[in-house]
């Protein structure tokens, strides 16, 4: 027990210190701290962005969104366990490193947990007051678990889930608990009920992107189902999120503007989430090629760097002139767009699949510019326009990763991957176990039962 709790402490925010605080923090009223208490206690906790809004950042480095050879020049600028995990390596960090996205997201799912267990009691607060605070908690839980069985779980097959182990799951604030790795199929259940729980007591939308909302529940719903290759549960949640009419910036807006709208203020953000580092490039010319040369996401997103990077290199982070250079890995308006097209083109209803492309390609060109899709467009191969379109779309997002994973499972639409740097090469296909990341070794020290990813 006492090596879980050093497990937990650790893993919470990369100290041992935050856990025994975090209980003392709780429990006892101390001189200039406050016990939590009132429902604004607990609302506090969820309006503190910093405990919620960093995630991960190695599915933006993982995914062949970034160049198959990197220049030393731009290797240069990545940190250490950038360049292994560029690579697939057996482990990720070496010697005391931490994971600092499984750190982020478990400290999440913990802040969640004390929530949950704690604010229907809470004093000086309504009913609903304490319902939405616990409806909020429970959708950073279900996208942090989302997260984290998408990175460091097998790839979720239908057919074999019931045998598929997932990760450790914590559902209390108990530092002292069982971690073997829960069944893929019982994280996965967890997600949709906390999702499903939460729906009825959310805004449709929220006065700040950073809090949960009925529209981002239903976003998150429809990717995991997507995920899930059930594709009914997942065309009905993006068919509710369309019906609250998301918003779709027009990007030939932007095109004189010297930045784009800060995340706090950009209406395509529906849960706002950011990488915990940046990778400005570079980008797999491959990826290039899928862009028209009048596309406004290759001229306001995209940059040439001969320099460093020896090619294009991911620029919206820049240009959108916050977080440090941070990607957004939160949800957005497109994809539910693209989740609901994806669907489409599986029932093979081409003009919904045309229909809903053009809604989104029609606000990612300059007016003069933008040409609508039509069925001859698409018909070669319906699923793969849509693949295509989001693959243009969520460049220097992690989506790309994860449907790669899932992707795997249809067919033809993964190709292996091979990198070279400094001299090694490595090959990702579609079978490889190394399209789960694996657990730090630091976590494997002091929590063995967790058991180590096949590499």
């Amino acid at each position: 027990m006492k090596i879980q709790n050093i497990f937990l402490n650790s893993l919470l925010v990369s100290t041992i210190l935050f856990g025994t605080s975090c209980r003392k923090y709780v429990e006892v009223e101390q001189n200039g701290t406050r016990t939590l208490k009132t429902t604004d206690d607990y609302r506090f906790l969820l309006n503190n962005k910093g405990n919620f809004e960093t995630s991960y950042l190695f599915p933006l480095v993982t995914s062949d969104n970034i160049a198959p050879e990197v220049a030393s020049t731009a290797a240069s600028v990545w940190g250490g366990s950038t360049q292994l995990a560029y690579m697939w390596s057996d482990q990720f960090f070496t010697g005391e490193q931490e994971d600092v996205g499984w750190n982020n997201l478990y400290k999440q799912i913990y802040i969640t947990n004390e929530i949950l267990a704690g604010v229907m009691d809470s004093e000086k607060g309504t009913e609903s007051q304490k319902l939405t605070v616990a409806a909020e908690a429970r959708v950073h839980r279900a996208f942090a678990y989302f997260s984290l069985a998408n990175q460091y779980a097998p790839i979720y097959d239908p057919e074999k889930v019931s045998n598929q182990p997932g990760i450790p799951m914590l559902l209390t604030p108990d530092l002292f608990q069982n971690l073997n790795r829960a069944p893929l199929s019982r994280v996965y259940d967890q997600i949709i009920l906390d999702l499903k729980t939460a729906i009825e007591n959310l805004p449709n939308y929220p006065d700040f992107n950073y809090h949960p909302s009925k529209i981002a529940a239903y976003a998150l719903l429809s990717r995991v189902y997507l995920t899930m290759r059930n594709f009914e549960e997942a065309g009905k949640y993006a068919d509710l999120a369309l019906a609250l009419e998301p918003t779709i910036l027009n990007l030939e807006d932007y095109t004189k503007n010297a930045s784009f709208p800060r995340m706090i203020d950009d209406k395509e953000v529906l849960l706002s989430k950011v990488s915990a580092g940046y990778i400005l490039g570079p980008i797999n010319p491959e990826l290039i090629s899928l862009y028209n040369e009048d596309d406004l996401r290759l001229k306001l997103f995209i940059g040439n760097d001969p320099g460093t990077y020896k090619g294009y290199k991911y620029m919206k982070p820049v240009f959108n002139s916050g977080y440090s250079n941070n990607s957004y890995v939160g949800l957005s308006s497109p994809e539910i767009l693209l989740n609901r097209a994806e669907i489409y083109a599986r029932q093979n209803n081409t003009a919904k699949v045309v229909e809903l492309l053009n809604m989104l390609r029609k606000k990612r060109f300059t007016a003069a510019k933008y040409v609508a899709f039509t069925t001859a467009d698409v018909t070669a191969d319906l699923l793969k326009s849509v693949i295509d379109e989001r693959r243009r779309e969520f460049v220097g997002t992690d989506l790309r990763w994860y449907d790669m994973r899932r992707l795997t499972l249809d067919g033809n639409y993964f190709k292996p991957i091979s990198r070279t740097f400094n001299g090694q090469s490595n090959t990702l296909t579609s079978t490889s176990p190394r399209l789960i990341y694996p657990i730090n070794e630091r976590v494997l020290s002091f929590n063995p039962e967790i058991g180590q990813n096949p590499r």
